[in-house]
């Protein structure tokens, strides 16, 4: 499977096993309705810019269009449930997947990440966001008046129709937690701004790029924009402990 082959956009022949048959090949429709069981996250641009990455090398039809083999579809299978299951970046997988296309027994390892990381994929947005404040509440063990409390300082922000996510209810039990320890909302407030500061490095980053005039621009960016968030989000979890009495 050549990643310069499909950087050029030629055609390629369809694979033949030795009978000479034609193997069966998937549009990107296709593919995408056999991934999403497994994968509800998975879109058109997500698969069209793993093949931008080189991760994945279809073949094209010669009107054009995408064709995907078996073997392509497990690639994508192989890809995302890394991202998913083991958290990692595109990076180490296209590794992964290179010492693995060059015959190499072993491949790259897939948790070389520095112990105690934060990992890119912590970072991708949340798959429901349709929860009121009393779901929140709920799910979090505390008064829907300690979420009001949250928001009113901005740990918390529901969006436009004042829904919350799953995310949202991690943040209520962290605060809830800390709470225990005496840090109040003032206290709490200081870490909600300090947060969008890092925010805002990341957006100065990975904002640009999704500025791109290719196709893929968005989804380099978002993906950029993940890595970036884990290693400033790591850097600081590191300069606290540096910080702490020995």
């Amino acid at each position: 499977m050549s990643a310069s082959a499909a950087a050029a956009g030629q055609s390629q022949p369809e694979p033949r096993p030795a009978t000479g048959r034609v193997l069966p090949t998937s549009s990107i429709g296709d593919v995408l309705k056999q991934l999403q069981g497994d994968f509800p996250d998975v879109t058109v641009s997500k698969i069209r810019f793993l093949e931008a990455e080189g991760l994945v090398t279809p073949q094209r039809s010669k009107s054009g269009y995408r064709r995907f083999s078996p073997e392509d579809i497990s690639r994508l299978r192989y890809i995302l449930a890394n991202q998913r299951d083991s958290f990692l970046p595109l990076k180490v997988i296209k590794e992964q997947l290179e010492a693995m296309d060059s015959g190499k027994v072993t491949p790259v390892d897939a948790r070389r990440s520095v112990a105690g990381t934060v990992t890119p994929d912590q970072f991708r947005q949340a798959t429901v966001r349709r929860l009121t404040r009393a779901d929140v509440a709920s799910r979090a063990g505390v008064e829907e008046s300690f979420i009001a409390s949250l928001v009113k300082i901005s740990l918390l922000t529901p969006d436009a129709a004042g829904f919350f996510s799953v995310d949202d209810v991690d943040v209520v039990r962290i605060a809830a937690k800390m709470g225990e320890y005496g840090i109040d909302n003032r206290h709490l407030k200081t870490l909600a701004t300090q947060a969008q500061r890092q925010a805002d490095l990341v957006n100065q980053v990975a904002g640009p790029v999704a500025h791109g005039r290719d196709e893929n621009a968005r989804e380099r960016s978002a993906e950029l924009s993940r890595e970036v968030s884990a290693l400033v989000v790591s850097l600081h979890a590191a300069l606290i402990k540096g910080k702490l009495p020995r």
